[in-house]
C-alpha cells in the first residue's frame, strides 16, 4: 500500500474510533444496565418464591 492508502485508512479507523465507538459503547451501558434489573428482579422472585414454599411446608 502507498501512503495514499494508508492515510485513508487512518482516517477512516481515526472515524470508527471518534463517531462509532460512543455510540456502541453507550448502547452497551445501556443493555448492561437492563441486564442487571432484570436478573435483580429474577433473584428476588426466586428467593420470595422459595419463602413461599418454606413457609408452606412449615405450615403442614
Amino acid at each position: 500500500m502507498n501512503k495514499k492508502d494508508n492515510d485513508i485508512l487512518d482516517k477512516f479507523f481515526n472515524f470508527l474510533k471518534q463517531e462509532v465507538s460512543t455510540p456502541i459503547k453507550k448502547d452497551f451501558t445501556w443493555l448492561g444496565k437492563i441486564i442487571n434489573e432484570d436478573l435483580e428482579k429474577l433473584t428476588k422472585e426466586k428467593k420470595q418464591s422459595k419463602k413461599k414454599k418454606k413457609n408452606q411446608t412449615n405450615n403442614f
